[in-house]
């Protein structure tokens, strides 16, 4: 086996399991081996490496699913050409009902149904159309998410595409592979806002667009961190830097907790456990030592909530359009895919951009195509303007193919926003988050009401329920969930649901819903 010699930050270090294997066989080495493994069948690979060093290269073993894999892409600030969609269509395409895309919180796009044996040729298809999956899973960074609407947003300080794109290009040496931010303690996710409601601060590093002096660059925001024992928001590291600075300090800021941060308990590993270890005074000491000298944040502003991206909104460039339109909890056929990537041509610029809440975004529609647009039967099913609890609703992968989760959240999510959406009225959006298990993959506590799914004994026996929180916020004043309910069979999730609606979110009765 081609083994890594030890890294220097790991030398004298206790290790767990999963560190040992790491140190022992650097994930981006497998790289060379993609054809043998082909050839072989995941069957005759070493399961270390069909089950974690995969992962480096975004292909995912689905024990759910043995032998189908997940394929997680990299699509900075969520931007995907029609041509790139095509492919994801064409890729997913022969696996039949297997086959399907999911957008998720990170703005970005996994497969499934891969075949291990398909790898070597999807990713040179990939490369073809400027689409990497290197470094998207495990202990690496992870896709850099952005303003959806960076480059046509009225209300934009800062186009956001640049700076997402460069440190993709950093944190993976343009696609090669980047041994310096390839054995991290944990996962790592860098965003970059570009307006005053592009809220990011559940991410380990954030750059925030602010004036100092008449100068525009960013001020820096550390720690954010959901998961399944810490559950906190970034906060300000107190540090302005240029615009051109912001691969340099991600370098300085990840490299430190990569050289000093948890390798023995898994748990404790993230980044956020090492900066309130430390203390944020004393970790921009650190950074100031590597990074030079540091001046303060003049400090963000935010606006009060996220703007709504649903139907049609004008861009900055007169006489274009922007359509926002609901993809139910995320999930992408290979037709719809294909559907996308011909409207985004026929009326658009030919682009499409997911957002963090599993939306897409459809740019550059003029003025005298909207009402053609509007027409496109496409529409009906991912629509310009969803029902209020339909449109707030996130969701995980869930048990159908994920191994951690408890719950098949997203059968489950959709049949709830039907229900609800049925049976309510509600005045506005309501962030509604479903996560199959505690590692928080759909995000609960940012939700105005969050799901994590666990299990109840009941007197039918274990059944699956979720523990509820109330009271997510990504606005000026951002809050996490605080837990009202715990173990809620799933049977009894959407009287939970619609109690919580009425009570705390002023939905109404409809005249002539039937009971939940």
């Amino acid at each position: 086996m081609v083994t890594t010699p030890l890294p220097s930050y790991l030398e004298g270090k206790t290790l767990n399991k999963i560190e040992k294997n790491k140190a022992a066989k650097d994930g981006l080495l497998v790289g060379s081996e993609l054809e043998t493994f082909a050839r072989l069948g995941w069957e005759n690979v070493d399961p270390t490496d069909v089950q974690l060093r995969l992962k480096w290269y975004g292909m995912f073993w689905r024990p759910k699913t043995p032998g189908k894999f997940m394929l997680r892409l990299r699509v900075p600030n969520g931007i995907a050409t029609a041509d790139q969609l095509n492919v994801f269509a064409s890729i997913v395409a022969r696996y039949g009902d297997d086959g399907v895309g999911d957008i998720t919180t990170r703005q970005n796009i996994q497969l499934r149904g891969v075949l291990l044996e398909d790898l070597p040729e999807i990713l040179e298809r990939l490369k073809a159309v400027g689409i990497t999956t290197l470094q998207s899973g495990f202990d690496n960074p992870r896709n850099v998410t952005g303003n959806p609407l960076a480059g046509i947003d009225p209300h934009e300080i800062l186009d956001t595409r640049p700076y997402t794109q460069a440190l993709q290009d950093h944190l993976t040496n343009h696609g090669q592979g980047n041994r310096e931010f390839s054995n991290l303690p944990r996962k790592w996710n860098t965003a970059v806002a570009g307006s005053r409601d592009n809220f990011l601060l559940h991410n380990d590093i954030v750059f925030h667009p602010v004036e100092k002096d008449g100068v525009l660059g960013f001020g820096v925001w550390v720690g954010g961190v959901l998961s399944s024992v810490l559950n906190a928001y970034a906060v300000p590291l107190n540090v302005w830097i240029p615009l051109d600075q912001a691969c340099r300090m991600t370098g300085v800021v990840c490299g430190l907790w990569r050289d000093n941060g948890e390798r023995s308990k898994r748990p404790k590993g993230r980044f956020r456990f090492y900066l309130d270890a430390v203390g944020v005074e004393a970790f921009r000491a650190m950074v100031e030592e590597r990074f030079g000298p540091l001046a303060p944040d003049p400090g963000s502003v935010f606006n009060q909530q996220p703007r709504n991206l649903y139907g049609i909104q004008p861009q900055k460039q007169p006489g274009l359009n922007v359509a926002g339109l609901h993809v139910p909890v995320g999930r992408l056929s290979c037709g719809a895919m294909q559907e996308l990537a011909r409207l985004s041509r026929v009326y658009g610029c030919g682009e499409v951009r997911f957002t963090e809440d599993q939306n897409a975004l459809i740019p550059g529609i003029p003025d005298h195509k909207l009402e053609d647009f509007r027409g496109e039967p496409f529409l009906q099913r991912y629509p310009l303007h969803p029902q209020g609890v339909a449109a707030g609703t996130v969701s995980c992968t869930g048990s159908n193919y994920c191994g951690f989760a408890l719950t098949n959240t997203k059968d489950q999510a959709m049949a709830t926003a039907t229900a609800l959406d049925e049976a309510l009225d509600l005045p506005q959006e309501v962030k509604i988050h479903w996560t199959g298990c505690p590692n928080s993959c759909g995000q609960a506590y940012m939700g105005a009401i969050g799901l994590t799914g666990t299990k109840a004994k009941t007197a039918e026996g274990m059944v699956e329920a979720y523990d509820i929180t109330l009271g997510g916020s990504q606005g000026d004043q951002p809050s996490l969930g605080e837990l009202v309910r715990k173990r809620v069979p799933k049977t009894e999730v959407n009287a939970a649901l619609k109690d919580l609606l009425m009570e705390h979110y002023g939905a109404t009765p409809k005249a002539a819903a039937a009971p939940i």
